[in-house]
């Protein structure tokens, strides 16, 4: 007789998520690798050419903001499409791609802003 406990249940869906998981970062994991690498390559593009934009007496804050705004556009459709239904895998497929090029600018511009520091 074999019980089946609320710990291993959780536990073993924890297990199977993990697994799902792992398995759509091997069909991806090129491809999303190539995408944040571009995207790091443009925020350290981004933080490059910042310095000439101040040349050109733009604030700062305009700039930050307009990067802020970028970053939240894409995050309102990352998750506004994930709460759909009726997602098309093609469709998920734009989305991870994007969020990885999200994720490479933003760190692209991390990495950059040690430069002012040293």
């Amino acid at each position: 007789m074999s019980y089946l406990t609320r710990y291993y249940s959780k536990l073993n869906q924890f297990f199977n998520f993990i697994i799902k998981k792992f398995i759509k970062l091997k069909k991806n994991f090129l491809s999303f690798l190539v995408l944040l690498f571009i995207g790091f390559f443009f925020g350290n593009l981004f933080g490059t050419i910042v310095d000439s934009v101040r040349r050109l007496n733009i604030a700062d804050s305009f700039l930050i903001f307009l990067l802020l705004l970028f970053n939240e556009f894409i995050n309102f459709n990352i998750y506004s499409h994930y709460k759909k239904k009726k997602n098309t895998l093609v469709e998920i497929k734009k989305l991870n791609f994007l969020n990885a090029f999200k994720i490479g600018f933003l760190l692209g511009i991390f990495i950059d802003s040690f430069k002012v520091g040293s």
